[in-house]
């Protein structure tokens, strides 16, 4: 465990992938990448990027399996939060938390749209640790967390809950917001499976989008190939990682069993509990309320990497080469290139979402999405 102090300083040094800086947008005489290196220096800049994980658990398992742990430990990142229940177009709701205190009283005043991971919510210590950090001086800036259908205590009203490439919510809540604050600049960061749909929603809108910038952390870009793999029969899957999301998706279910099968569609519940991967409840449950063919299709058709072409707006993505469950194959370093408003942080190390260092164990992340979002709003 002691690399971490032998190995070079170099070794840890972020990988930036984007565009050429004569095809990066431009505004007040910088391009998007200059104006990445004058404000978060710490994750742009080539001298100053480095993330050296903690000596402590350097590892991407570890890291990932300390990150839960303190999911529901507020003491280090105290955060309060005033609940709203939004309400679809469709009946379906949501639960909305608002970080205390509300700074949103503006009509002008930016905000900050956090995505959760699957089943995730404003507990989890990577959201909480953001909002702590963005929530304080010199940023105090706004920040809602949108959570899925059927989490964090807002039970379903219909029979659908989420799916990996469902982007309608995001859409309808964003444009409630933007109607409601039309003059507010809005900031979209989402997490893990919230990072795709985050990603696919921004592409989708295009030009259109009403962000004025995004980020995307721990992203799986690929869906179908990420739950392959952790479909696969190996021990990891068996009781970590994947055995983790099926129980969290069964348990979506369980805990809403009466409205989804009051459907129109049928449904076996013995065999949805029964699940014993990603893929085979998105067979019995997902697929069938969605009205997919298949978990494949489902799975391909709800992959953002088909969208990064068509994303108009800065976008951030930062990945982890050791994370155990958004794997290095599947992160699209071309496709990134190519866009001229996309730009990729690549770590050696950081697990998923967790991103310790020092030996005090303290997350890194939050003073990169925070310098960022500063990056964004200054950007004239």
């Amino acid at each position: 465990m002691l690399y971490t102090a032998l190995l070079p300083k170099w070794w840890f040094k972020v990988q930036l992938t984007h565009a050429p800086p004569e095809k990066q947008p431009q505004r007040g005489g910088r391009t998007l990448g200059e104006q990445l290196k004058a404000v978060c220096p710490t994750i742009a800049d080539p001298a100053k990027a480095y993330y050296i994980p903690s000596w402590v658990m350097p590892g991407g398992d570890m890291q990932t399996i300390y990150l839960y742990t303190q999911h529901f430990k507020p003491a280090g990142c105290p955060v309060s939060y005033e609940r709203d229940i939004f309400e679809f177009s469709d009946g379906g709701k949501a639960a909305i938390d608002w970080a205390r205190p509300r700074r949103d009283s503006s009509p002008e005043s930016p905000l900050i749209i956090l995505v959760p991971g699957i089943a995730g919510g404003s507990h989890d210590y990577y959201a909480r640790s953001f909002i702590h950090r963005i929530s304080q001086q010199p940023y105090g800036y706004q920040v809602v967390v949108l959570h899925s259908r059927g989490c964090n205590g807002v039970d379903l009203h219909t029979p659908k809950a989420f799916h990996a490439g469902m982007t309608d919510d995001l859409r309808e809540f964003v444009k409630h917001l933007a109607e409601r604050r039309p003059k507010s600049r809005l900031i979209g960061i989402g997490f893990s499976l919230g990072a795709n749909i985050l990603t696919k929603y921004v592409g989708e809108e295009g030009a259109g989008c009403r962000f004025v910038a995004a980020a995307s952390v721990c992203n799986p870009f690929d869906i179908d190939t990420t739950v392959r793999a952790m479909c696969a029969p190996t021990i990891k899957n068996r009781f970590l990682y994947a055995a983790a999301l099926t129980r969290s998706l069964i348990s979506v279910f369980t805990s809403n069993q009466k409205v989804i099968l009051a459907g129109e569609v049928a449904l076996d519940a013995k065999r949805i509990v029964s699940a014993r991967n990603i893929n085979e409840f998105n067979e019995e449950y997902t697929i069938k309320v969605f009205g997919y063919q298949s978990a494949k299709e489902l799975n391909v058709g709800g992959s953002c990497v088909h969208y990064l072409k068509d994303i108009q707006v800065p976008m951030l993505f930062i990945n982890a080469l050791d994370d155990p469950m958004c794997y290095r194959r599947t992160i699209p370093f071309d496709d990134i290139a190519k866009n001229p408003h996309l730009v990729l942080a690549c770590t050696r190390y950081g697990g998923h979402l967790a991103y310790f260092e020092g030996t005090s164990v303290t997350p890194w992340l939050p003073s990169q999405l925070s310098s960022f979002v500063e990056s964004m709003l200054t950007w004239k």
